[in-house]
Protein backbone atom coordinates (compact mmCIF):
# COMPACT_ATOMS: atom_id res chain seq x y z
CA UNK A 1 0.00 0.00 0.00
CA UNK A 2 2.83 2.26 0.51
CA UNK A 3 4.51 1.35 -2.62
CA UNK A 4 1.29 1.69 -4.06
CA UNK A 5 1.05 6.10 -2.70
CA UNK A 6 4.72 6.88 -3.17
CA UNK A 7 4.30 5.55 -6.79
CA UNK A 8 0.96 7.66 -7.12
CA UNK A 9 2.59 10.24 -5.57
CA UNK A 10 5.28 10.37 -8.24
CA UNK A 11 2.72 10.17 -11.34
CA UNK A 12 1.14 13.19 -9.63
CA UNK A 13 4.38 14.96 -9.70
CA UNK A 14 5.72 13.43 -13.00
CA UNK A 15 2.19 15.12 -14.88
CA UNK A 16 2.12 18.40 -12.39
CA UNK A 17 5.78 19.23 -13.93
CA UNK A 18 4.36 18.36 -17.53
CA UNK A 19 1.16 20.51 -16.93
CA UNK A 20 4.09 23.33 -15.93
CA UNK A 21 6.05 22.73 -18.65
CA UNK A 22 3.33 23.29 -21.41
CA UNK A 23 2.12 25.99 -19.36
CA UNK A 24 5.46 27.99 -19.86
CA UNK A 25 5.54 26.42 -23.71
CA UNK A 26 1.98 28.87 -24.14
CA UNK A 27 3.33 31.93 -22.50
CA UNK A 28 6.18 31.85 -24.34
CA UNK A 29 4.60 30.80 -27.47
CA UNK A 30 1.18 32.07 -27.62
CA UNK A 31 1.15 34.02 -30.92
CA UNK A 32 -1.15 31.24 -32.78
CA UNK A 33 -2.32 31.50 -35.80
CA UNK A 34 -6.04 30.55 -34.69
CA UNK A 35 -5.72 33.95 -32.80
CA UNK A 36 -5.92 35.55 -36.20
CA UNK A 37 -8.88 34.59 -37.10
CA UNK A 38 -11.79 36.45 -36.76
CA UNK A 39 -14.85 37.77 -38.56
CA UNK A 40 -17.46 35.46 -41.13
CA UNK A 41 -14.80 34.48 -43.88
CA UNK A 42 -11.33 34.00 -43.19
CA UNK A 43 -8.71 31.67 -44.93
CA UNK A 44 -5.42 30.37 -43.37
CA UNK A 45 -2.23 29.61 -45.56
CA UNK A 46 -1.10 26.23 -44.42
CA UNK A 47 1.16 25.69 -47.29
CA UNK A 48 2.33 28.55 -49.87
CA UNK A 49 4.93 26.94 -51.49
CA UNK A 50 5.44 24.45 -54.66
CA UNK A 51 6.17 20.89 -54.89
CA UNK A 52 10.15 21.52 -53.98
CA UNK A 53 11.59 21.06 -50.77
CA UNK A 54 13.38 24.06 -49.85
CA UNK A 55 15.86 25.70 -47.02
CA UNK A 56 12.40 28.31 -46.97
CA UNK A 57 10.75 25.54 -45.51
CA UNK A 58 7.09 26.48 -47.25
CA UNK A 59 4.63 23.88 -46.52
CA UNK A 60 3.00 23.17 -50.42
CA UNK A 61 -0.50 24.06 -51.23
CA UNK A 62 -2.82 24.17 -48.73
CA UNK A 63 -5.38 26.34 -47.41
CA UNK A 64 -7.84 26.20 -44.14
CA UNK A 65 -11.17 27.94 -45.08
CA UNK A 66 -13.28 29.73 -41.57
CA UNK A 67 -16.91 30.64 -41.13
CA UNK A 68 -17.67 31.90 -38.09
CA UNK A 69 -14.61 31.71 -36.95
CA UNK A 70 -15.23 27.55 -37.25
CA UNK A 71 -12.70 25.62 -39.72
CA UNK A 72 -14.64 24.09 -42.09
CA UNK A 73 -13.12 23.77 -45.30
CA UNK A 74 -10.14 22.59 -46.10
CA UNK A 75 -8.63 23.44 -50.20
CA UNK A 76 -5.61 20.71 -50.95
CA UNK A 77 -3.59 19.50 -47.96
CA UNK A 78 0.05 19.37 -49.80
CA UNK A 79 3.15 17.93 -48.01
CA UNK A 80 3.88 19.97 -44.74
CA UNK A 81 -0.25 21.27 -44.29
CA UNK A 82 -0.21 18.69 -41.50
CA UNK A 83 2.77 20.24 -39.45
CA UNK A 84 0.85 23.71 -39.92
CA UNK A 85 -2.08 22.66 -38.72
CA UNK A 86 -0.31 21.69 -35.36
CA UNK A 87 1.47 24.30 -35.07
CA UNK A 88 -1.50 26.76 -35.86
CA UNK A 89 -3.42 25.60 -32.91
CA UNK A 90 -6.69 24.85 -35.07
CA UNK A 91 -8.82 21.76 -33.92
CA UNK A 92 -10.33 20.21 -36.94
CA UNK A 93 -12.80 18.06 -35.13
CA UNK A 94 -15.90 19.95 -37.18
CA UNK A 95 -13.67 20.16 -40.38
CA UNK A 96 -16.15 18.25 -43.29
CA UNK A 97 -15.11 19.54 -47.06
CA UNK A 98 -11.92 18.84 -48.31
CA UNK A 99 -11.45 20.41 -52.15
CA UNK A 100 -8.77 19.07 -54.02
CA UNK A 101 -7.87 20.83 -57.19
CA UNK A 102 -5.67 18.49 -58.35
CA UNK A 103 -4.23 15.14 -57.52
CA UNK A 104 -0.69 16.31 -57.65
CA UNK A 105 1.28 15.15 -54.64
CA UNK A 106 2.01 18.79 -54.00
CA UNK A 107 -1.54 19.22 -53.50
CA UNK A 108 -2.68 16.03 -52.12
CA UNK A 109 0.20 14.38 -49.71
CA UNK A 110 -0.73 15.09 -46.13
CA UNK A 111 -4.47 13.82 -47.20
CA UNK A 112 -4.68 10.59 -44.88
CA UNK A 113 -2.53 12.70 -42.06
CA UNK A 114 -4.96 15.25 -41.31
CA UNK A 115 -8.08 12.61 -41.82
CA UNK A 116 -6.60 10.48 -39.10
CA UNK A 117 -5.93 13.81 -37.59
CA UNK A 118 -9.66 14.70 -37.64
CA UNK A 119 -10.78 11.54 -35.14
CA UNK A 120 -8.43 12.29 -33.28
CA UNK A 121 -8.95 16.19 -32.49
CA UNK A 122 -12.78 14.93 -31.81
CA UNK A 123 -11.27 12.23 -29.59
CA UNK A 124 -9.41 14.05 -27.58
CA UNK A 125 -12.44 16.88 -27.54
CA UNK A 126 -14.54 13.29 -26.24
CA UNK A 127 -16.89 14.02 -29.34
CA UNK A 128 -18.06 10.80 -31.55
CA UNK A 129 -17.55 11.75 -35.65
CA UNK A 130 -20.13 9.68 -37.57
CA UNK A 131 -20.53 12.47 -40.27
CA UNK A 132 -18.89 11.65 -43.76
CA UNK A 133 -15.35 13.77 -44.83
CA UNK A 134 -16.51 15.04 -47.61
CA UNK A 135 -13.73 14.87 -50.90
CA UNK A 136 -14.20 17.24 -54.04
CA UNK A 137 -11.74 16.94 -56.88
CA UNK A 138 -12.09 16.42 -60.95
CA UNK A 139 -12.99 13.85 -62.58
CA UNK A 140 -11.05 11.95 -65.02
CA UNK A 141 -10.03 13.58 -67.94
CA UNK A 142 -9.02 10.75 -69.84
CA UNK A 143 -5.89 11.89 -70.88
CA UNK A 144 -3.93 8.58 -71.68
CA UNK A 145 0.21 8.31 -71.34
CA UNK A 146 2.07 8.38 -74.65
CA UNK A 147 1.66 5.51 -77.01
CA UNK A 148 -0.78 3.29 -74.34
CA UNK A 149 -4.55 3.57 -73.49
CA UNK A 150 -3.21 3.80 -69.83
CA UNK A 151 -5.16 7.18 -68.40
CA UNK A 152 -2.71 9.31 -66.67
CA UNK A 153 -4.70 10.54 -63.67
CA UNK A 154 -7.57 8.74 -62.02
CA UNK A 155 -10.99 10.37 -60.80
CA UNK A 156 -10.83 11.93 -57.08
CA UNK A 157 -13.49 9.17 -56.24
CA UNK A 158 -11.15 6.30 -57.50
CA UNK A 159 -7.86 8.21 -55.86
CA UNK A 160 -10.31 8.39 -52.25
CA UNK A 161 -11.36 5.07 -52.85
CA UNK A 162 -7.93 3.24 -53.25
CA UNK A 163 -6.76 4.82 -49.89
CA UNK A 164 -10.13 4.48 -48.03
CA UNK A 165 -12.24 1.34 -49.05
CA UNK A 166 -12.61 -1.90 -47.91
CA UNK A 167 -11.32 -4.32 -48.19
CA UNK A 168 -8.23 -2.96 -50.86
CA UNK A 169 -7.49 0.63 -50.06
CA UNK A 170 -4.01 0.94 -49.02
CA UNK A 171 -5.32 2.65 -45.68
CA UNK A 172 -8.10 0.59 -45.20
CA UNK A 173 -7.35 0.18 -41.39
CA UNK A 174 -8.64 3.96 -40.80
CA UNK A 175 -12.19 1.98 -41.14
CA UNK A 176 -10.92 -0.11 -37.46
CA UNK A 177 -8.54 2.75 -36.04
CA UNK A 178 -11.68 5.44 -35.55
CA UNK A 179 -13.88 3.32 -33.97
CA UNK A 180 -11.13 1.94 -31.52
CA UNK A 181 -9.98 5.10 -30.19
CA UNK A 182 -13.27 5.81 -29.73
CA UNK A 183 -14.54 2.89 -27.82
CA UNK A 184 -17.01 2.85 -30.16
CA UNK A 185 -18.33 6.11 -30.50
CA UNK A 186 -16.54 7.25 -33.89
CA UNK A 187 -17.36 6.07 -36.82
CA UNK A 188 -14.84 6.31 -39.93
CA UNK A 189 -17.02 7.62 -43.11
CA UNK A 190 -15.89 9.57 -46.37
CA UNK A 191 -17.71 10.66 -49.55
CA UNK A 192 -15.98 11.26 -53.15
CA UNK A 193 -17.21 13.90 -55.47
CA UNK A 194 -16.13 14.21 -58.71
CA UNK A 195 -16.11 17.53 -60.20
CA UNK A 196 -15.87 18.89 -64.06
CA UNK A 197 -12.42 18.67 -65.28
CA UNK A 198 -12.79 19.59 -69.21
CA UNK A 199 -11.93 23.04 -69.85
CA UNK A 200 -14.03 23.36 -73.13
CA UNK A 201 -16.66 25.32 -72.56
CA UNK A 202 -16.55 25.02 -68.84
CA UNK A 203 -18.65 26.73 -67.05
CA UNK A 204 -18.59 27.43 -63.13
CA UNK A 205 -20.92 24.69 -61.13
CA UNK A 206 -22.17 25.18 -57.99
CA UNK A 207 -20.76 21.95 -55.31
CA UNK A 208 -21.82 22.78 -52.21
CA UNK A 209 -24.34 25.22 -50.51
CA UNK A 210 -24.99 24.61 -46.38
CA UNK A 211 -28.20 25.91 -44.53
CA UNK A 212 -26.29 28.53 -42.88
CA UNK A 213 -25.48 29.86 -46.58
CA UNK A 214 -21.63 28.84 -47.61
CA UNK A 215 -21.56 28.11 -51.37
CA UNK A 216 -18.85 25.95 -52.83
CA UNK A 217 -18.26 26.41 -56.49
CA UNK A 218 -15.80 25.17 -59.03
CA UNK A 219 -14.84 25.37 -62.58
CA UNK A 220 -12.62 23.45 -64.77
CA UNK A 221 -9.00 24.72 -65.46
CA UNK A 222 -6.55 24.09 -67.51
CA UNK A 223 -3.09 22.58 -66.05
CA UNK A 224 -2.39 20.77 -69.22
CA UNK A 225 -3.22 16.94 -69.57
CA UNK A 226 -4.02 17.09 -65.49
CA UNK A 227 -7.34 17.25 -64.76
CA UNK A 228 -7.79 20.62 -62.31
CA UNK A 229 -10.42 22.83 -61.02
CA UNK A 230 -9.97 26.29 -59.26
CA UNK A 231 -12.69 26.82 -56.35
CA UNK A 232 -14.86 30.00 -55.05
CA UNK A 233 -16.21 29.68 -51.62
CA UNK A 234 -18.53 32.76 -50.72
CA UNK A 235 -20.15 33.89 -47.48
CA UNK A 236 -22.48 36.52 -46.68
CA UNK A 237 -21.83 38.22 -49.65
CA UNK A 238 -17.52 37.94 -49.19
CA UNK A 239 -15.48 35.33 -51.42
CA UNK A 240 -12.33 33.63 -51.58
CA UNK A 241 -11.32 32.06 -54.86
CA UNK A 242 -8.66 29.82 -55.25
CA UNK A 243 -6.80 28.64 -59.06
CA UNK A 244 -5.29 25.76 -58.12
CA UNK A 245 -2.32 25.04 -60.43
CA UNK A 246 -3.29 26.38 -63.95
CA UNK A 247 -1.89 27.99 -67.31
CA UNK A 248 -5.19 30.37 -67.13
CA UNK A 249 -5.85 30.02 -71.21
CA UNK A 250 -8.98 31.25 -71.79
CA UNK A 251 -11.85 33.00 -69.49
CA UNK A 252 -12.27 29.94 -66.89
CA UNK A 253 -10.08 31.70 -64.02
CA UNK A 254 -11.40 35.27 -65.03
CA UNK A 255 -15.30 34.27 -64.61
CA UNK A 256 -15.00 32.50 -61.47
CA UNK A 257 -13.34 35.07 -60.06
CA UNK A 258 -15.35 38.23 -61.07
CA UNK A 259 -15.45 40.33 -58.09
CA UNK A 260 -13.86 38.29 -55.64
CA UNK A 261 -12.67 39.61 -52.28
CA UNK A 262 -9.56 37.45 -52.60
CA UNK A 263 -7.65 35.54 -55.22
CA UNK A 264 -5.03 32.86 -54.47
CA UNK A 265 -2.94 32.53 -57.51
CA UNK A 266 -0.43 29.90 -58.81
CA UNK A 267 2.74 32.19 -58.83
CA UNK A 268 5.23 29.47 -60.25
CA UNK A 269 6.95 30.73 -63.14
CA UNK A 270 8.10 34.21 -64.56
CA UNK A 271 7.02 35.38 -67.81
CA UNK A 272 10.78 33.49 -69.02
CA UNK A 273 11.99 31.05 -65.89
CA UNK A 274 12.38 28.22 -65.65
CA UNK A 275 13.18 27.96 -69.58
CA UNK A 276 11.70 24.72 -70.36
CA UNK A 277 8.24 24.71 -71.80
CA UNK A 278 6.80 21.83 -69.50
CA UNK A 279 6.31 24.24 -66.46
CA UNK A 280 4.33 26.84 -68.70
CA UNK A 281 2.18 24.25 -70.13
CA UNK A 282 1.03 24.33 -66.60
CA UNK A 283 1.71 27.35 -65.30
CA UNK A 284 0.23 31.46 -65.31
CA UNK A 285 2.91 33.77 -66.01
CA UNK A 286 3.01 37.05 -63.84
CA UNK A 287 1.44 38.70 -67.30
CA UNK A 288 -1.17 36.63 -67.54
CA UNK A 289 -2.41 36.73 -63.51
CA UNK A 290 -2.33 40.54 -63.82
CA UNK A 291 -4.78 40.31 -66.76
CA UNK A 292 -6.96 37.93 -65.26
CA UNK A 293 -7.13 39.85 -61.83
CA UNK A 294 -7.60 43.06 -63.55
CA UNK A 295 -10.36 41.46 -65.78
CA UNK A 296 -12.17 39.85 -62.63
CA UNK A 297 -11.93 43.07 -60.81
CA UNK A 298 -11.02 41.20 -57.85
CA UNK A 299 -10.22 43.35 -54.52
CA UNK A 300 -7.00 41.65 -53.02
CA UNK A 301 -4.18 39.18 -54.96
CA UNK A 302 -2.49 36.48 -53.15
CA UNK A 303 0.32 35.26 -54.65
CA UNK A 304 1.02 31.43 -53.35
CA UNK A 305 2.48 28.06 -54.90
CA UNK A 306 5.69 29.58 -54.79
CA UNK A 307 8.57 28.25 -56.18
CA UNK A 308 12.67 28.37 -56.08
CA UNK A 309 11.98 30.23 -59.26
CA UNK A 310 9.70 33.07 -58.16
CA UNK A 311 10.61 33.12 -54.44
CA UNK A 312 13.95 35.62 -54.88
CA UNK A 313 12.34 37.21 -57.51
CA UNK A 314 8.46 38.05 -55.98
CA UNK A 315 9.42 41.80 -56.74
CA UNK A 316 9.83 41.33 -59.87
CA UNK A 317 6.75 39.25 -60.03
CA UNK A 318 4.74 42.06 -58.46
CA UNK A 319 5.94 44.34 -60.91
CA UNK A 320 5.02 42.95 -64.01
CA UNK A 321 1.40 42.16 -62.23
CA UNK A 322 1.08 45.54 -61.43
CA UNK A 323 1.32 46.70 -65.39
CA UNK A 324 -2.46 45.04 -65.39
CA UNK A 325 -3.43 45.00 -62.16
CA UNK A 326 -3.16 47.89 -59.76
CA UNK A 327 -5.21 46.62 -56.36
CA UNK A 328 -3.35 45.11 -53.65
CA UNK A 329 -0.85 42.11 -53.95
CA UNK A 330 0.33 40.20 -50.74
CA UNK A 331 2.66 37.51 -50.97
CA UNK A 332 1.89 34.10 -49.09
CA UNK A 333 3.34 33.09 -46.19
CA UNK A 334 2.80 30.08 -43.83
CA UNK A 335 -0.05 30.73 -41.18
CA UNK A 336 -0.70 34.16 -42.41
CA UNK A 337 -4.29 34.56 -42.22
CA UNK A 338 -6.54 36.76 -44.59
CA UNK A 339 -9.95 38.17 -42.65
CA UNK A 340 -12.64 38.90 -44.83
CA UNK A 341 -15.92 40.50 -43.71
CA UNK A 342 -17.05 44.31 -42.48
CA UNK A 343 -13.50 45.80 -41.44
CA UNK A 344 -11.30 43.87 -44.50
CA UNK A 345 -8.29 42.17 -43.30
CA UNK A 346 -7.98 44.94 -40.61
CA UNK A 347 -6.11 41.65 -38.26
CA UNK A 348 -3.85 40.89 -41.39
CA UNK A 349 -1.10 42.08 -38.86
CA UNK A 350 1.33 38.85 -40.17
CA UNK A 351 3.33 41.58 -42.94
Amino acid sequence: MKEFRVIRFISIGLLSLLFTTMSWADDDDNDLAIDEVEGPLSVMVLGSGGPIATASGRASAGYLVFVEGEPRILMDVGGGTYQRVAKSGVNLRSLDTILLSHLHIDHTGDLSAVVKTIYFHNNLAGTARRSPIHIYGPAANGVPFPGTSVAQYPATSTYAHDHYAMPHGVERYLNIFATAISGGASEFAYQPHDLNSIVANAVVEEVVRTDDGVLIESIAVDHGPVPAVAFRISYRGHSIVYSGDTKSTGPNMQTIARKADLLIYDTAITDTLPPNPVFHALHTSPTRIGEVAAAAKVKKLVLSHITPVTEPRLDLVKQVIRQNYSSEIKAAEDLKVFNLGDDDYRRDRRK
